[in-house]
């Protein structure tokens, strides 16, 4: 005897007519679509729930954004004096250096 394979019975070979098929889509309400999570909310619901979540992560990106610009605005010129008291003139001429360069390739380039 040959397996049919897991989960598949013998009878299923037989013929199948598209009468026994329910039909799934009779079934649909358009208002209240069978939704995975939170499964009896309503299309409006799903809009309103979708506009509160960006409203949300908007004001949180915008509230992180402040707090971390407030913490690098003040720890700036703690760093400034860091790099001029730590820093050897070599470094602060490659320093220097690099951002010539950076800054002359940027003027070519504005040129073009």
């Amino acid at each position: 005897l040959k397996s049919v394979g897991p989960g598949v019975s013998r009878t299923s070979r037989t013929k199948m007519d598209l009468k026994d098929i329910p039909d799934r889509w009779k079934k649909l309400n358009v208002e209240n679509p069978p939704y995975k999570y939170f499964p009896n909310r309503s299309k409006k619901q799903t809009t309103v729930y979708a506009w509160i979540g960006i409203a949300a992560f908007t004001a949180f990106g915008w509230f992180l954004f402040e707090m971390v610009e407030k913490y690098t605005d003040s720890k700036q010129d703690m760093w400034k004096e860091y790099a001029r008291t730590h820093m050897t003139f070599q470094q602060a001429s490659m320093n220097r250096n690099q951002q010539d360069a950076f800054r002359d390739i940027m003027m070519k380039a504005r040129r073009q």
